[in-house]
């Protein structure tokens, strides 16, 4: 009944962790990205990347310009603008 008790304890306790900003931002640090709501897809996040030549830092500053002029906006809906953006400028 202990270890069942101290399991329940520690899952209800990495649950409420999981809704946290810190919880969020680990839980896409590790992988688990695509279960994190509001997060984008790791297909949108691979497919930017590939956009920007492989430069993380040019995919994180684009997905950042769109964060400063859309700030309400979810991380799926940024990365979907910097992705339209970056298609846009490539088509000039």
């Amino acid at each position: 009944m202990t270890i069942l008790t101290l399991t329940l304890a520690v899952l209800a306790t990495l649950a409420v962790f999981a809704t946290t900003r810190r919880g969020r931002a680990m839980a896409r640090r590790i992988g688990l990205r695509d279960f994190v709501k509001g997060a984008a897809p790791s297909e949108d996040v691979a497919f930017l990347l590939r956009l920007c030549g492989g430069d993380a830092r040019e995919a994180q500053r684009r997905v950042e310009m769109e964060r400063a002029r859309f700030s309400a906006l979810a991380e799926a809906e940024l990365y979907r603008r910097a992705i339209r953006k970056a298609l846009a400028e490539r088509a000039e």
